[in-house]
């Protein structure tokens, strides 16, 4: 049903459009074909005058509004019907505005001929240095509608896409999102959400980068350099969870996946780069680069590192000595549980006094720290890389993702106050280092401690409540493609049904 709706919907907009230059060239042709019969029975008191008047007026608009119904059938049935069916995206205005000119040229030259008798031979000749002075006084104009003209056979970029016009120098280069191509000009949307007007003389000759072809994304690259004090193995694992923390599926993509590479070794630091894909229509290069850049310093200031700088050291005495270096002993436990949202109500004599009371546990890539619904007597915070937990159904498959861990978040808590089964499973997206604390620990904490008791309370149901949700979602959704099958299932049955019925049709009695 509502693809017959949406089929009649596209009828009547062909219609709309096309009705009038059809009802007007009718017009036009019925007043050209009978006139005499007009003249005969409506006109015949018309002055020679008139006459005259009615005579050119029918042929000129003949003319005239078959070449405004040519325009407009080649605009509905090819540029916005074929062409852009195949190429999937609107037709620029260049190849619709040249198409105009061309038939009302015709239609000119048309009238000049049948109507007043002229020869065209002789005004193309006469026109013929009129048109060089103007071709070269109009170089650059013209020069910009035939590369359009070439931009739109060749098509580089397409409306929508996003492109880079480069310039002598590289910060001087254009990045925007081309929003229109007309006979003259390219208008580009950069990221400051203002017009930028090209030449298309101009973008012809220009180095141009299409940011959506071959493929709708492309990678961006950020560079950090840090201290030859952190390992490299670790230095990775935090940009990597760091990157992969601002997949969403629609900005940044996990498809093509993230990725960080130890790039050069500096004199001052090792340089990383970070490499990344991007939807371009979701958001641009410069927002993307703000977001990872911003999550990376967060992850980075989180565990105490800062990016390296340029050093230089000056020694005011010959005797002196440079200071031994402070060896990479990990990251700062206490520094992070501080910061904790839930250990943060605690007293700095209780922080440090945890140290000898939780472990540290290293979970690689795709290993599941737990699973739902197992046994658990402890509360983790996760120190480094990222998590991801996830619900599932009792004895189904599917499964919905509840949140993401970044460094700094506690997770587990449910199985401190509540029941000790685990609310939804709980896998390391990048390495990971985790503390875990006992919950024994922890009762002990909150006895001592209301503050901390009522956070932790409140932790516990809003994890309990995540995990509900996530479930209900997931049953939801699992009721839906139950539903779309069943569906599915009938139709296919009933069109199997009503196949044999008529291929096979039940004898009626002859009545008596």
């Amino acid at each position: 049903m509502d693809g017959i709706n949406t089929k009649e919907g596209k009828i009547g907009s062909l219609i709309l459009r096309i009705w009038f230059p059809l009802f007007v060239f009718g017009i036009f042709m019925f007043l050209l074909l009978g006139k005499d019969e007009l003249y005969s029975r409506f006109l015949r008191n018309f002055s020679g005058v008139g006459r005259v008047i009615f005579e050119y007026g029918s042929q000129i608009g003949v003319w005239v509004s078959g070449a405004l119904l040519a325009q407009r059938f080649i605009t509905v049935f090819v540029w916005d019907g074929l062409i852009a069916g195949i190429s999937g995206r609107p037709v620029p205005r260049l190849p619709k505005d040249f198409t105009g000119i061309l038939m009302f040229g015709i239609a000119f030259m048309g009238v000049l001929a049948t109507v007043f008798n002229q020869s065209i031979t002789g005004i193309w000749a006469t026109s013929g240095v009129f048109g060089i002075i103007l071709g070269v006084a109009l170089r650059n104009v013209i020069l910009d509608v035939f590369i359009g003209l070439s931009m739109h056979v060749e098509q580089p970029f397409r409306i929508g896409d996003w492109v880079r016009i480069h310039q002598n120098r590289r910060e001087t280069h254009i990045v925007g999102q081309v929003i229109e191509i007309n006979w003259r000009t390219t208008r580009l949307k950069n990221t400051e959400k203002n017009m930028i007007v090209v030449p298309n003389s101009k973008m012809g000759e220009a180095i141009l980068t299409n940011y959506m072809k071959p493929k709708p994304y492309f990678r961006i690259d950020l560079e950090f350099v840090l201290d030859y004090e952190v390992p490299p193995n670790r230095a990775i694992r935090l940009l990597l969870a760091a990157v992969k923390s601002m997949i969403d599926g629609t900005r940044i993509l996990n498809n093509p996946e993230p990725e960080v590479r130890l790039d050069a070794a500096l004199s001052y630091g090792q340089k990383y780069e970070v490499r990344f894909f991007i939807l371009p229509t979701g958001v641009s290069p410069k927002e993307s680069k703000h977001l990872v850049n911003r999550r990376v310093i967060e992850h980075l200031l989180k565990v105490g590192i800062k990016p390296a700088i340029e050093k230089e050291i000056v020694y005011m005495e010959r005797d002196s000595l440079p200071q031994p270096k402070r060896k990479d002993n990990g990251p700062d436990y206490n520094s992070i549980i501080r910061s904790n949202s839930l250990f943060s109500t605690l007293p700095e004599d209780e922080i440090n006094h945890l140290e000898g009371y939780f472990t540290s546990r290293e979970i690689f890539a795709g290993e599941k720290l737990y699973r739902q619904e197992n046994e658990g007597e402890s509360l983790f915070i996760l120190i480094e890389g990222l998590l991801k937990s996830n619900a599932s159904l009792d004895g189904s498959k599917d499964i919905d993702d509840v949140e993401s861990i970044e460094p700094g978040q506690h997770f587990g808590e449910e199985c401190v106050l509540g029941p000790n089964l685990r609310a939804s499973t709980v896998v390391a997206v990048t390495d990971c280092q985790v503390i875990e604390i006992s919950a024994k620990k922890v009762l002990e904490l909150a006895n001592r401690n209301g503050l901390f008791l009522s956070k932790l309370n409140t932790e516990t149901g809003v994890s309990s409540l995540k995990a509900i949700q996530s479930r209900y979602k997931l049953k939801r959704r699992t009721k839906h493609e139950d539903s779309k099958k069943s569906d599915k299932k009938k139709t296919v049955g009933s069109a199997i049904q009503t196949f044999f019925t008529d291929l096979f049709p039940t004898a009626t009695t002859p009545k008596k």
